[in-house]
């Protein structure tokens, strides 16, 4: 009988994670996916909000470049130029070269 009563609490205690982990399941409060038309608007938004943000950016470097004077554009015109110059001449990144198809 001592046997049959620890074989029963060993399987007992074996299945007791099976059990525990059956009553932690939740209802789910969460709102069904987001239908089609959603995501359209979500997306549409999206673009809305990126075309005002880069006209943003680009009023505040049109802005900067305003301010400067003649001279100091023409140092940055001489500037982007010699730094064209020189990044021309790198190497592409090696992982660009490794998979380059040509």
């Amino acid at each position: 009988m001592k046997t049959f009563s620890k074989k029963i609490i060993v399987l007992f205690i074996c299945l007791m994670p099976l059990i525990a982990v059956s009553q932690e399941t939740k209802t789910s409060t969460e709102a069904p996916a987001a239908t089609r038309s959603q995501r359209q608007k979500a997306k549409k938004k999206w673009k809305e909000d990126r075309i005002i943000e880069r006209d943003n950016k680009k009023a505040i470097k049109d802005h900067h470049k305003r301010i400067q004077t003649k001279k100091t554009l023409k140092d940055m015109k001489k500037e982007k130029r010699k730094s064209d110059r020189l990044r021309d001449n790198k190497k592409k990144n090696f992982f660009m070269r490794l998979f380059n198809k040509e």
